[in-house]
């Protein structure tokens, strides 16, 4: 059972900080635009029809990462270069925002989601007619948020930005002419390097009484700190997959992705404004090591993809991702004064659906278009500043150009439609957050395709 934050616990305003920044982050990438912080940009072909054909197409070399069993289906050594840019807008309505005394919490922030480019790289090497070998190198989750030092949230976030790296070397193998089986082993790290204000006089107002702390010259919000960590970690999963085709026209695969127990450890700096200096006495506010475990999710996938004709063909996935292994966080400090602290965040299992048209209109252009409806893991009583998630629709279109000698071109667009999300939570330090968050996304991916 974790404590909720209480003013008159002593340190207790690392924990509204220190555990939800987990929640909030990635490399390159800006919002959250698959649920929660997964990241869906590993290939402009399936991009551009919702990725509804990420474990049975093999239009790319992508097909590593998503389903290694149909590397089989390949002929020729296959490299897929893509770059997509995530191009994400965040809202924030205030509703009446208050810190500890009531007083009025700050400013409505503006954009608080940063914009930045996702690269991802995979390759496909048939050795024979039924063993063929892969590698995908990508980013699966994260975000990039960040408040101003006088935004309303600025206890409960101020910067999140979080790396991952997936490097995923890959084999499948033919059992028959219609069935095939794969596999890889992913090698993952993540780098974390979040940050929050602290407010020292709501801290010692837990601490002492209002007027010790007036004469001090701290009071709530008048001496703000703050905190960030930065660490990192590198740890392992897997994948499998399965692919049937039992006819030219028509593939059925599956693949599971294993979740990874990540355990981030790093450096915590503590920034104390110099009123603010006589409340370390107790060893508390102190530079410190922290460590924290990310269990990020594992990801069981189907999916079909049928040629109805020459020119037309249509895709459709189900992607399950299973964000209940995040219930909570844990974050230790050395420091002894400064206990462990955690939160509760109650993610549930999250589904996401899938559909795609590919139309072939001349033999070098391809024409996509998709839908895919994607479940949000958070919960209405769990929100958090540094992820305001909710459920989305995604809309996708895209085209591929095969005329040039050197490499075929193909460009996707995803709009993701967020539903407005509610927002009422308690800080560390009693701060209350009230308001409406409003979130969109528009995901742009460029890719090349090469065949040897």
């Amino acid at each position: 059972m974790f404590n909720k934050p209480k003013i008159m616990m002593r340190c207790q305003y690392i924990s509204g900080f220190t555990v939800a920044a987990f929640m909030a982050t990635m490399t390159m990438p800006t919002t959250a635009h698959a649920g929660s912080f997964q990241i869906n940009e590993n290939s402009a072909i399936d991009l551009g029809r919702a990725n509804s054909g990420r474990v049975t197409q093999t239009q790319d070399a992508s097909i590593a990462y998503g389903n290694p069993a149909l590397m089989t289906q390949f002929k020729r050594l296959t490299i897929t270069s893509t770059l997509s840019y995530i191009d994400g807008k965040g809202e924030f309505v205030d509703l009446g925002s208050t810190d500890v005394l009531g007083q009025p919490l700050g400013n409505e922030p503006g954009d608080f989601f940063d914009n930045a480019p996702v690269p991802a790289f995979a390759l496909v090497y048939p050795y024979n007619e039924k063993l063929a070998f892969g590698l995908s190198v990508n980013a699966p989750y994260g975000l990039s948020s960040t408040y101003e030092a006088g935004d309303i949230q600025r206890y409960q976030a101020l910067g999140s930005a979080l790396t991952t790296i997936n490097v995923n070397p890959s084999f499948g193998y033919a059992l028959s002419d219609t069935l095939s089986i794969g596999g890889g082993i992913s090698l993952q790290y993540a780098h974390a390097d979040l940050s929050s204000a602290i407010d020292f006089g709501a801290v010692c107002f837990a601490q002492l009484n209002p007027t010790s702390c007036g004469a001090l010259g701290l009071t709530p919000q008048s001496a703000d700190g703050e905190l960030e960590i930065i660490g990192d970690d590198i740890s392992f999963g897997y994948n499998i997959g399965l692919a049937f085709t039992p006819t030219d026209n028509l593939t059925l695969g599956a693949h599971y992705r294993s979740g990874i127990e990540h355990r981030l450890e790093g450096d915590a700096e503590i920034t104390v404004p110099a009123q603010a200096q006589p409340l370390t006495a107790t060893g508390a506010f102190i530079d410190t090591q922290w460590g924290a475990g990310l269990p990020l999710p594992g990801v069981l996938e189907f999916g079909l993809q049928w040629k109805a004709t020459e020119a037309l063909m249509l895709s459709a996935n189900f992607n399950r991702t299973e964000w209940s292994d995040l219930q909570s966080l844990d974050v230790d400090f050395d420091n002894p004064a400064q206990p462990p602290t955690g939160e509760e965040l109650f993610y549930d299992n999250s589904n996401r659906y899938a559909v795609g048209v590919d139309y072939a209109v001349s033999n070098n252009w391809t024409l996509r278009a998709g839908y895919a409806f994607d479940e949000s893991p958070s919960q209405i009583d769990a929100p958090t500043a540094r992820i305001p998630d909710s459920d989305r629709n995604i809309f996708a279109v895209g085209a591929s150009y095969s005329g040039w000698d050197f490499a075929e071109l193909s460009v996707g667009y995803n709009h993701f439609n967020f539903k407005d999300t509610a927002f009422d939570k308690l800080g560390p330090t009693n701060d209350r957050v009230l308001g409406t968050s409003k979130v969109s996304v528009n995901v742009f991916a460029m890719g090349l395709t090469k065949s040897f």
